[in-house]
C-alpha cells in the first residue's frame, strides 16, 4: 500500500487559510510543524538541482493558483514542428511537484522551487472549469490534474477528490481523469460519480516498481485499486507508460501483461494508452545525481526532433508492437493509443495511422478508428 505523505514542515499563504483544502491538511497533519506566511517559504533554493529536488520533498506549500489551472497539454505544442499526434487532453493544474521518487520523472529537471505546491483556491479552480466546459456545451471534453503530480498521492491530506467529484458531476460534457501510481482511493470510493471522472494507473512490472518508481504502491495493490473503483461506479483507465527497455525486457513486459488483464476485466477498460522513456536532456544528470543505482540512463538513447531524449525509433517500434501483441490476446477491441508519437511510429505498430491529432482523440472516445487494417 502507498505510504501517505508527511512533510517534514507546512507552510500555508495567508490568501487560502479559509481554504476547505487547508483545513483538510491541518486537520491531518496536526503534528507537523506549520506557519502561515505572506508568499512563497522562506527557503534557500540549492543551485544544484538535484539538492534542490531532494529538499522539496520536505516542504509542503499551500498557496494559490495566480496562473491558470485550465490549459492544453504540452503535447499539443509539437504539432506544428513535426508528425507527432497529441490526443487533445486538457490539463487542470492542482498540484506543482510529486511525493514519489520515480528516478525517470521529468518533474526534476522542471521544478524550480524548494517545495511541494498544493494550490488551495478550490473555488476559482471551479469557476475556471466550469467556464471552460459551459464554453463547449456539444464537445466531450477529456481532463485531468495528472500532469505535474500524481492525482491522488496527496488525497489523504488535501480531501481534493471528495470535493471535485461532487462538483464534476454535474457537466454532461467532460471525463475527468485522476491518473495515479498510488493506491489511495478511499476518498473516492463513497462519492457517486456518474460517469464524470476515470481513475487511471500508469503501471509498470513490479520489479520495474521495485527498481525505478520508489514511494509508489506495489502493482498489485493498484490493480486492486483499479477493481475497487470499477466497483463503485469509475470508468478507469491504463497506461502502459512509460515502457523501459532493457536486456530481457520481453520476458518481463509478456507475463506483466497477463497479470494486469487476470486481475482486470479489459472491457471494462475506458482508455488504455502506450508510451516508452521520454525526458529532457536536462535530466540525465540529475537522476544520476540522486539515483546513481539506477540502470536508467545506461541504455541507448537519442535526441529526438521535439528535443526530448528517447530511445532509436526503431527499438520503439520493436517495443511498441511487442506489447499490442501481447495485449490485444486479452484486450483486442481496446482503444489503444500511443502517447507523444509519431504517425509512422502509429503505422509500424498498429498498421494504421490517424491523419491528423482529431482522429486521435475521436478513437479514444469511440473507439470507432480502425487501428488494424487486414
Amino acid at each position: 500500500m502507498s505510504r501517505v505523505y508527511r512533510p517534514q514542515h507546512v507552510w500555508i499563504d495567508r490568501q487560502v487559510v479559509d481554504s476547505p483544502i487547508t483545513a483538510n491538511v491541518v486537520r491531518q497533519l496536526a503534528a507537523v510543524p506549520m506557519d502561515v506566511i505572506d508568499g512563497p517559504p522562506p527557503l534557500p533554493a540549492p543551485a544544484d538541482q538535484a539538492a534542490l529536488m531532494t529538499l522539496a520533498k520536505k516542504h509542503l506549500y499551500l498557496t494559490a493558483q495566480k496562473g491558470r489551472f485550465v490549459r492544453d497539454c504540452p503535447g499539443a505544442s509539437s504539432r506544428a514542428t513535426d508528425e507527432r499526434l497529441c490526443c487533445g487532453y486538457v490539463i487542470v493544474d492542482t498540484v506543482s511537484n510529486c511525493n514519489y521518487d520515480c528516478t525517470y520523472c521529468y518533474l526534476q529537471s522542471y521544478i524550480n522551487t524548494p517545495y511541494l505546491t498544493v494550490y488551495a483556491n478550490i473555488d476559482r479552480l471551479f469557476e475556471e472549469v466550469t467556464a471552460f466546459l459551459r464554453a463547449r456545451p456539444h464537445q466531450l471534453v477529456r481532463m485531468g490534474s495528472g500532469e505535474f503530480s500524481d492525482s491522488l498521492s496527496l488525497d489523504p491530506l488535501t480531501g481534493f477528490s471528495g470535493l471535485l467529484v461532487p462538483f464534476i458531476r454535474q457537466f454532461p460534457n467532460v471525463l475527468f481523469e485522476l491518473k495515479t501510481k498510488s493506491d489511495l482511493v478511499e476518498g473516492l470510493l463513497d462519492v457517486e460519480p456518474r460517469g464524470r471522472v476515470m481513475v487511471s494507473w500508469s503501471i509498470n512490472p513490479q520489479s520495474v516498481v521495485q527498481r525505478e518508481e520508489h514511494k509508489t504502491a506495489p502493482l498489485a495493490a493498484r490493480l486492486r485499486a483499479a477493481q475497487r473503483c470499477l466497483e463503485a461506479g469509475y470508468k478507469i483507465g491504463l497506461h502502459f507508460d512509460p515502457l523501459l527497455h532493457f536486456p530481457g525486457w520481453e520476458d518481463v513486459y509478456e507475463p506483466f501483461v497477463k497479470q494486469v488483464f487476470q486481475a482486470v476485466d479489459p472491457r471494462a477498460v475506458t482508455t488504455m494508452s502506450m508510451g516508452s522513456l521520454r525526458f529532457a536532456p536536462d535530466l540525465k544528470d540529475v537522476v544520476q545525481a540522486r539515483f546513481p543505482k539506477s540502470r536508467l540512463m545506461t541504455a541507448e538513447l537519442f535526441p529526438s526532433d521535439d528535443g526530448k531524449i528517447r530511445y532509436f525509433r526503431p527499438l520503439r517500434a520493436e517495443m511498441y508492437a511487442k506489447m499490442w501483441g501481447w495485449i490485444r490476446r486479452y484486450a483486442p477491441d481496446a482503444p489503444l493509443y500511443l502517447c507523444m508519437e509519431t504517425q509512422t511510429l502509429w503505422q509500424q505498430t498498429f498498421g494504421h495511422a490517424p491523419s491528423c491529432s482529431a482522429d486521435v482523440e475521436q478513437h479514444i472516445q469511440t473507439g470507432k478508428i480502425p487501428l488494424l487494417v487486414t
